[in-house]
């Protein structure tokens, strides 16, 4: 088996479901993305704050402390976070895409169609 080709691109992943979160982790790391892990929006804020950024924030919408539309309103009030090319990833129904529609690059239903999300994100990642 043949080791993935590094392509230097950290994505943060903001998931609270462990069972997807490490799935997509997975996924991501065969695929040579480097991942951080954010348990909630809070969590992922704090790591902005800190200094992290990521090539692209994968969203989920319904997690605890704080959901993905207060993390995305969050980051929009910052120009360097709200730049950062945001794919939402949520079980929540189409209300939920066109709410958000102008503030995220795209919209995926879960359970999801993963060559489909790893397009989305070869398509709307920051180049390195």
């Amino acid at each position: 088996m043949n080791a993935p080709t590094p392509k230097n691109q950290t994505i943060l992943l903001v998931e609270d479901d462990y069972d997807i979160r490490a799935m997509l982790v997975m996924l991501l790391d065969m695929e040579g993305y480097h991942v951080v892990r954010a348990t909630n929006g809070r969590e992922a804020l704090t790591l902005l704050e800190e200094g992290l950024r990521p090539h692209l924030i994968l969203l989920d919408l319904m997690m605890p402390v704080m959901n993905g539309w207060q993390f995305r309103e969050e980051t929009l009030n910052v120009p360097e976070f709200a730049s950062i090319p945001v794919i939402v990833i949520s079980g929540d129904g189409r209300s939920a895409a066109q709410n958000m529609a102008d503030h995220v690059a795209c919209f995926l239903k879960k359970p999801l169609e993963l060559d489909r999300l790893l397009s989305k994100i070869d398509e709307f990642a920051l180049p390195v």
